[in-house]
């Protein structure tokens, strides 16, 4: 038995076209129940006629065969239509068996009023092996392409809440990310507070990032992509900029999100992501994410950060000579390099509803320590508080004291867990360590595909204590509004 999908799909456009104004059940006022599948086909079944509305969504072919078209003129000249043999012929077909490839002629359709319709009675009217030839396509013919269907929207799919499923113009809003995508190629311009890589999210890194998402190798079925199913080969290319606001100072919202300890690079930085799934296995994939400065604060290097923002802490200064702590100076820790590749593996199920993404890998992050000096590069070191005040005052830049590395296995170890949500309810969680740091990530909608509020929380982990640049916890909330123009 032929119960081909995309048969169905045209009966239902077909019964569609019949009537679009629902019908009463006569004596009582009440609206009918829409047909059922198996009514819809038996209607395409036995119709005899087409709608040419409908016929745009079918297969079609022009007839070029001059020996053809004369043929079919001919014919509708013995029923009274002014054809002839230089106005344009239009086949219908239906969609071919998927099983056997085997189709029917709808419709016949010639200059702007002859038309001949219903497979019976085409067969009928012009024999059956004039029938065949013109469905065999064995002559010059040039295929019409297929309208596409104005269709219901399915569940609604976002791969994660900052992007969209299907969407010409997209833009998403929140605190931590804001994405902007423009015309249908998938590429979107994204701005990143944070190094979420480390666990480091908001302003807790002291640097942001301003990106370029581009899909190098797109998934040729539109279907999956709407699912949410990511691209094979994508690839984020942009820069990183050191933060000037969120430090002690800022007191911002009275001091409800705690301040940054840690600062960004003394210059911009390359930022890279790559993440590639293969064909072949279809859920298992490879990313790799890198942070490299095009400049760095190294050896007895001192830089000029006249543009402030820098956050540095009271600490003891160790003369290398005496070997023992003989005053303080203010220290200031600077995010240098990072880097992180892993494997990953993530499969669907339900109808795409529910996803879930393992990745294993290793993480690399460089901090340098730095402190305020003078001109001559040399670090400021005082005895007490009141020569401290008088001593950064004269303050010009930051000079090298030392890089902060992985040293035991700890500091390498990368991996994340990811659930997301895809039904009519969608919400995402995940958890990740990395650096040492635990950082859990969560979204839910408060109004679904327009208004969500997203949440942060990280905290060091694998250690007593937090580095002198991290927060014994970090919370972030912030909501996020998602605006699809087309």
């Amino acid at each position: 038995m032929r119960k081909p999908v995309l048969t169905a799909f045209a009966a239902v456009l077909f019964a569609f076209s019949l009537d679009s104004a629902p019908v009463a059940a006569q004596g009582t006022g009440a609206v009918s129940q829409p047909p059922t599948l198996a009514e819809i086909q038996r209607m395409m079944d036995s119709a005899t006629t087409t709608d040419p509305e409908i016929e745009r969504y079918l297969p079609r072919w022009r007839i070029n065969e001059a020996d053809l078209k004369i043929k079919l003129a001919t014919y509708f000249k013995v029923l009274g239509y002014p054809v002839s043999e230089t106005d344009s012929m239009i086949v219908t077909a239906t969609f071919p068996d998927p099983e056997s490839g085997q189709q029917d002629i709808l419709a016949i359709r010639a200059g702007n009023s002859a038309s001949l319709t219903g497979g019976q009675k085409i067969r009928q009217e012009v024999g059956e092996a004039l029938y065949n030839k013109i469905l065999d396509r064995n002559y010059a013919h040039s295929i019409i392409e297929p309208a596409i269907p104005l269709t219901e929207d399915g569940a609604t799919r976002i791969p994660t809440v900052l992007y969209p499923s299907t969407a010409r113009q997209f833009v998403a809003v929140s605190a931590f990310r804001q994405a902007v995508q423009l015309g249908t190629t998938g590429a979107r311009l994204e701005h990143q507070l944070g190094t979420d890589e480390i666990g480091y999210h908001f302003w807790s890194s002291g640097q942001g990032k301003a990106m370029l998402h581009y899909p190098i190798i797109r998934l040729s079925n539109p279907d999956l992509r709407a699912a949410g199913v990511p691209d094979i080969l994508t690839i984020m290319l942009g820069a990183a900029y050191r933060m000037t606001f969120g430090g002690p100072d800022d007191d911002f919202l009275g001091g409800a999100i705690l301040p940054r300890k840690l600062n960004g690079n003394i210059g911009a930085k390359a930022v890279a992501h790559i993440e590639y799934r293969l064909p072949q296995a279809n859920d298992i994939g490879f990313m790799l994410h890198s942070e490299v400065p095009f400049n760095k604060l190294e050896g007895y290097d001192q830089v000029n950060l006249s543009n402030g923002g820098v956050v540095a802490f009271t600490e003891p200064y160790t003369v290398r000579s005496s070997g023992q702590p003989s005053s303080f100076v203010d220290a200031a820790y600077m995010l240098r390099t990072v880097a992180q590749g892993g494997v990953f593996w993530e499969t669907w199920l339900n109808d795409y509803e529910h996803f879930f993404r393992i990745s294993l890998g290793t993480s690399y992050q460089e901090v340098v320590r730095g402190a305020l000096a003078t001109e001559d590069g040399k670090p400021i070191t005082y005895a007490d508080a009141e020569e401290r005040i008088d001593k950064l005052r004269a303050a010009t830049g930051v000079a090298y004291l030392n890089l902060i590395h992985p040293t035991e296995m700890e500091d390498w170890i990368f991996a994340k867990v990811e659930y997301l949500n895809q039904s009519g309810f969608p919400f995402g969680i995940s958890a990740q360590l990395a650096n040492r740091n635990l950082l859990l990530d969560g979204f839910i909608p408060l109004i679904p595909n327009w208004l969500f509020i997203q949440a942060k929380f990280s905290t060091p982990v694998l250690r007593d204590n937090p580095a002198p640049w991290e927060q014994e916890s970090f919370f972030m909330v912030s909501p996020i509004l998602r605006f699809k123009l087309d």
